[in-house]
């Protein structure tokens, strides 16, 4: 057990040091459109760090700056354009464990954001996103 323990720390703090950036990404819409009539994908990046004495940024860039420069690098990766923000929260956990985390706090950040994907991008996700319905419906047919 002390083991898993371990373990399991270790790893949610390599991803603290890391700084890493967690992106999730809605696809399907049901064939609907944006408010322009173009296809839109929505995309929300959420990151890590850890603060020194609550407020002093020691690991991680949790910044605004870091944070929107993240969330527009991993949409320009994937061919995306046009991009709007749409929320932006952050979280504080300096009454996690008091005093530890009064020295060490752990924060979270979180950017959302719209974005017009690549055509052949949408294309393709469209087409994988409908293989899969058919795929399940077939299957919930059979289940009755």
């Amino acid at each position: 057990m002390y083991k898993h323990v371990l373990l399991i720390a270790g790893i949610g703090l390599s991803q603290i040091i890391s700084g890493c950036a967690i992106h999730s990404t809605a696809k399907d819409w049901n064939a609907l459109s944006g408010v322009d009539g173009s296809h839109r994908y929505y995309r929300t990046t959420t990151k890590v760090g850890l603060n020194l004495l609550v407020g002093i940024p020691l690991i991680g860039d949790t910044s605004l700056n870091g944070m929107v420069d993240d969330l527009t690098e991993s949409i320009a990766a994937e061919g995306g354009d046009r991009v709007r923000i749409i929320e932006g929260d952050s979280e504080n956990y300096w009454y996690g464990f008091p005093p530890i985390t009064w020295i060490l706090t752990p924060v979270k950040y979180m950017v959302s954001a719209e974005y017009t994907p690549d055509e052949q991008r949408y294309v393709n996700d469209q087409e994988e996103i409908r293989a899969k319905e058919t795929a399940e419906s077939k299957l919930d047919f059979r289940r009755w």
